[in-house]
């Protein structure tokens, strides 16, 4: 009975710390989303704030999924960061291909792309993927601009 009693004694504080420790609610989601930029040397560092309060990236991510517009952008962004993940390991498995291949016939005249030509393809098939999907990649700043939107109505 008294190791019981001293047991519960022990965790009553743990439980009173846990509560304690729970992240308080995100800032009220009534306003827009607001792009600061940040000048420090001659880097540039972009903070979103939503009533003149800075937004951690899971706060972001959380209002963005919140609303059907956004969450829309949100889903064509994860799935297109995805395809670029994706084509990383096609790209260095090609390239790792076309090497050994390339290396097996050094009798073979010409570069390695001519000895191996379907690996290197491949290569730069999937490297040229990367870049083209990566670098055009908005849905990000779509999906703000789409949550955004449904304040201005």
């Amino acid at each position: 009975m008294k190791t019981c009693l001293l047991l519960c004694l022990l965790l009553l504080p743990g439980l009173r710390i846990a509560r304690a420790q729970t992240p308080a609610k995100a800032a009220p989601s009534d306003s827009l989303i607001k792009v600061v930029p940040i000048y420090s040397g001659r880097y540039t560092h972009t903070i979103y704030t939503l009533n003149d309060e800075p937004l951690t990236a899971s706060t972001m991510k959380m209002l963005l999924w919140k609303y059907p517009e956004s969450a829309v952008e949100m889903r064509k962004f994860r799935a297109n960061r995805r395809l670029v993940f994706a084509l990383v390991p096609v790209s260095l498995a090609a390239l790792m291909v076309g090497c050994v291949q390339g290396s097996q016939q050094k009798d073979a005249t010409g570069s390695a792309f001519s000895r191996a030509p379907v690996p290197f393809s491949i290569y730069l098939a999937s490297l040229a993927g990367m870049i083209t999907v990566g670098a055009t990649n908005d849905h990000y700043g779509k999906a703000i601009e789409a949550y955004n939107r449904h304040f201005k109505r």
